[in-house]
């Protein structure tokens, strides 16, 4: 195997020979004029080893980061129709409106917080009542437990024979 002298007096020089697939090192080390120590030529030695080491070490490319998670985007509901089936729960009432007849609806329903009278809807269960919207409600929109309207206690009372007590009663809405 051919042999690597050191090229700058007591520099260390590392050979890599290719031959083919396979690859040889030969490291040969500076003799300091017969001096140096079985210890020290033992740490020159080790050193070198790992010099060539890191100089034969195949690259291994970066990890390439995650992108950022971030939850799934929520699906737009779908545009109102005119008629609209599903469940509606109850609420004491809106202020201003306390006692009174109403419904709050989902904002993809109509439904909004302004003060006033923001449009009717029909609510149907054991009988039918139009009620005026004067509210808005998150009803769980989106979920598998979404609403479709929020009944005052009043309005409850109007289109259901179930007790308030019940919570939830199947409805059909019918928007104007």
């Amino acid at each position: 195997m051919p042999r690597c002298t050191p090229a700058l007096g007591a520099a260390l020089s590392v050979c890599l020979l290719l031959a083919g697939q396979s690859s040889t090192l030969a490291v040969e080390l500076p003799r300091y004029h017969d001096r140096a120590s079985a210890e020290e030529q033992f740490v020159l030695a080790a050193a070198s080893r790992e010099r060539a080491r890191e100089l034969t070490r195949p690259s291994i490319p970066a990890p390439t980061p995650l992108p950022p998670t971030s939850p799934p985007p929520t699906p737009a509901p779908p545009p109102p129709a005119d008629v609209v089936e599903g469940i509606a729960s109850n609420y004491p009432g809106t202020a201003g409106y306390i006692g009174q007849a109403t419904v709050a609806m989902p904002g993809a329903l109509g439904g909004a917080y302004t003060g006033a009278v923001n449009g009717y809807a029909t609510v149907c269960a054991d009988r039918c009542a139009r009620l005026p919207i004067v509210d808005w409600c998150q009803c769980y929109w989106g979920t598998a437990d979404q609403r479709v309207a929020d009944l005052s206690h009043a309005a409850w009372a109007l289109v259901t024979d179930q007790p308030l007590s019940r919570g939830l009663v199947p409805v059909r809405v019918i928007l104007e």
